[in-house]
């Protein structure tokens, strides 16, 4: 079992978690996520093939639905960089349930909008959905400046910051020109590029073969990428309403280091 390795293992989320732990940003304070795919009503999803020519499953996609199949590649970065979630509401609705009528009886919420809270107080809007024009950013704010990136689902994407700066009067124009951070990691030499995605697809299966032979825990573990199914599935029903969320241990995922261990002690404690 894993949780959307292609995209947290990639050189931009990698660069982007480094970033917000080394305290660029100072103390984050309100992320901003997107996993907006374009009003798949619109689309001429039918005739859409791979490749090797087989035809997408729309049918399956939409009683799926988007929210539950896309939420871990926002949500592995951001527990990356936040620690678990430990409180959250959403809600989920079906704005072309008319088109969708006449393909699938039982379609699936198209979009969601979650508000969560993290173990660290971080806060995030986050929006999943294929009804909106195509937005798959994230943006974190912090005492100290802001980072983002404009696309999660490419493997290098760039990381930008704009540092807070010293403003006079009514100036709301804190945030100096924004620079480009490297990447934390090298470009890789085999990757997935299916002219729509650049994704870190075999970060996973390494990450795994390293924990097998070293005896260890992949970053990936079942009970953290239980935790993000459990968050999708929240999302995607949208029936959680200001709840508290049983977080996993602080030993989940090394992805967190030491950072979140006294606060997600306390979690799963009270």
């Amino acid at each position: 079992m894993s949780s959307a390795p292609a995209t947290v293992f990639s050189r931009s989320a990698q660069t982007l978690v480094r970033a917000v732990h080394d305290g660029l940003i100072g103390t984050p304070r309100l992320a901003y996520a997107s996993l907006d795919m374009g009003p798949l009503a619109f689309m001429a999803y039918r005739d859409w093939r791979s490749r090797r020519g087989v035809p997408w499953p729309y049918e399956d996609e939409v009683r799926n639905g988007c929210v539950l199949e896309h939420a871990g590649y926002q949500l592995t970065w951001l527990t990356a960089m936040f620690g678990p979630v430990v409180r959250m509401s959403s809600q989920a609705v079906t704005p072309f349930s008319n088109h969708w009528a006449g393909i699938v009886d039982d379609a699936a919420p198209d979009f969601s909008l979650g508000c969560l809270r993290f173990a660290d107080g971080t806060v995030c809007r986050l929006t999943l959905g294929w009804v909106a024009p195509a937005d798959k950013s994230l943006l974190v704010v912090g005492d100290e400046g802001v980072l983002s990136v404009e696309d999660v689902w490419q493997a290098s994407s760039p990381v930008t910051l704009r540092r807070r700066v010293r403003t006079r009067g009514r100036d709301t124009g804190y945030l100096a020109e924004p620079e480009q951070l490297p990447f934390v990691l090298p470009p890789l030499e085999h990757r997935y590029d299916d002219d729509a995605h650049d994704l870190t697809v075999a970060a996973g299966v390494a990450d795994l073969a390293r924990a097998v032979l070293e005896g260890d825990r992949p970053l990936l573990s079942a009970e953290y990428s239980l935790h993000i199914l459990d968050v999708s599935i929240r999302l995607a029903t949208g029936q959680t309403l200001d709840e508290e969320i049983d977080a996993p241990s602080p030993s989940a995922t090394r992805l967190w280091g030491d950072r979140f261990r006294h606060t997600a002690e306390a979690v799963v404690g009270r």
